[in-house]
């Protein structure tokens, strides 16, 4: 299936995926490379997000979940330009830096420095924990 994919981030380039082993550059937006990501588990990028968002009853900074490897979550509202898509399942640790950043170490061991509270980090894991209970009890 190839390298995990650790981060989504907007370049002049394109959308940068960040993987384990390599950077790709794609000519897509990034809701419109999620939704991609999304129809090849046979749903949509509107979906998985009115989806959760009816589960947390939380209607912004929603994740979504693409498949067992996949989990992404923003940074920041979609329209800001310097948001990053995190992969929840790609993320060793984290460690908070300053108020309004957090270190992530990524499970090869790189790191990154986002602009992202602590307190919103541990936030949108806890929401994430919640969709994924939600999804193991589906099953």
């Amino acid at each position: 299936m190839g390298d995990r994919m650790y981060y989504l981030k907007r370049t002049d380039y394109g959308i940068r995926v960040t993987k384990e082993h390599e950077d790709v550059y794609v000519k897509n937006g990034l809701k419109g490379y999620i939704n991609d990501l999304c129809l090849n588990n046979f749903s949509t990028y509107d979906g998985r997000k009115k989806a959760a968002s009816r589960l947390l009853n939380e209607k912004s900074n929603i994740p979504i979940y693409i498949d067992n490897s996949t989990f992404l979550y923003p940074t920041k509202a979609l329209r800001e330009y310097d948001m990053l898509f995190l992969n929840y399942y790609a993320i060793l640790s984290f460690r908070k830096i300053d108020s309004t950043n957090t270190l992530f170490i990524f499970k090869n061991l790189e790191e990154l420095v986002v602009q992202i509270s602590i307190n919103k980090v541990i936030r949108q894991h806890k929401r994430i924990e919640i969709i994924n209970d939600y999804i193991d009890n589906l099953f």
